[in-house]
């Protein structure tokens, strides 16, 4: 979400976005099954943030890096890597500060890291969006 006066992102960000794969015969069915369940992953990431809960942040991020690699979405896997990475980050900085949950709050003094975290999650969000978008443009 951009906020007033602040630049929009560049149009290659906003390009659709498709997989290696699409244009293989053998592999344009499970692409498009890929495609049709990124709505629910970005539901739960969404769901997830919103109750800043970490492990499942974690787990979505990883489990998409994971799949986003082996549909042929390269963008997005690494995007969902660094994503699972920040994740990481936050909650162990939190378990330095004395917390044992896995929770976004106990890594969160401040709202910085976790504007940061969500701007992050729409950026991995959009990724998702505009391969969606290529899908439902060819």
């Amino acid at each position: 979400m951009r906020e007033e006066g602040t630049p929009d992102r560049p149009a290659q960000n906003r390009a659709p976005h498709r997989s290696r794969l699409s244009d293989l015969p053998e592999t344009r069915e499970l692409v498009e099954w890929f495609l049709h369940d990124l709505e629910r992953r970005i539901d739960a990431i969404r769901s997830a943030l919103d109750s800043k809960d970490a492990a499942q942040l974690r787990d979505l991020a990883h489990h998409l890096a994971s799949s986003a690699d082996g549909y042929g979405f390269d963008a997005i896997g690494r995007a969902a890597r660094e994503f699972e990475s920040d994740v990481r980050f936050i909650v162990l900085r939190g378990e330095s500060a004395g917390s044992d949950e896995d929770s976004l709050d106990d890594g969160l003094d401040d709202e910085v890291a976790l504007t940061s975290l969500t701007e992050k999650a729409e950026d991995l969000i959009m990724l998702c969006r505009r391969a969606i978008d290529a899908k439902d443009a060819a």
